[in-house]
């Protein structure tokens, strides 16, 4: 009878090893130049370019450069909420590139974290990078988003939750022009 048990688990195991092994699908490829609803927000990819210049027209500091992705993001909630600097990720790997992206308003050219509810802005985000490090021709980047939750366990309140992967956007990015300030390329 022990061997019968001991056959039993040996199964199960190694069962579960091939229900773990299976392989999660690829997040599918998202449009550029369409909206593509995101959780939260309602994203538009534009365009992607190095640049030596910040959106707000001052130069980025001496041996840096940075990768600037242009798009109008809607936040589709009733609150003001930051939570788009969480929601693109630069996938493509570049050496010494910042950690989260710096937001700026296009059309008035200054920093922002959070966006208002139901109003369409067109944003630039920014990573800098070692300026020796070599640029790919594109770039890579991974949009998440978190579901909606009436009322969570706790408080009963409204929750975003349960951050999940949409897709990857893939851009070329655009030449830099050392005279132009990012957003007007």
């Amino acid at each position: 009878m022990a061997g019968v048990g001991g056959i039993a688990a040996i199964m199960a195991s190694w069962g579960i090893g091939l229900f773990e092994v299976k392989e999660k699908p690829l997040p599918p490829n998202l449009p550029v130049g369409q909206s593509v609803a995101a959780g939260e927000w309602c994203l538009r990819f534009d365009r992607a370019s190095l640049s030596d210049h910040l959106p707000n027209g001052d130069v980025i500091q001496l041996g840096r450069k940075a990768i600037v992705l242009e798009l109008q993001a809607t936040n589709r909630t009733a609150r003001t909420s930051s939570s788009f600097l969480q929601s693109i990720k630069l996938a493509t790997p570049v050496s010494g590139v910042d950690a989260w992206p710096t937001a700026y308003l296009l059309r008035d050219r200054a920093t922002t974290t959070e966006l208002q509810p139901g109003l369409p802005e067109q944003i630039a985000l920014v990573w800098t990078y070692p300026a020796a490090e070599h640029a790919t021709a594109g770039v890579r980047f991974d949009v998440a988003a978190k579901n909606f939750k009436p009322f969570d366990n706790l408080y009963a309140q409204p929750i975003w939750t349960a951050p999940h992967p949409v897709g990857v956007v893939e851009l070329p990015l655009a030449a830099s022009r050392p005279d132009v300030s990012a957003g007007d390329l």
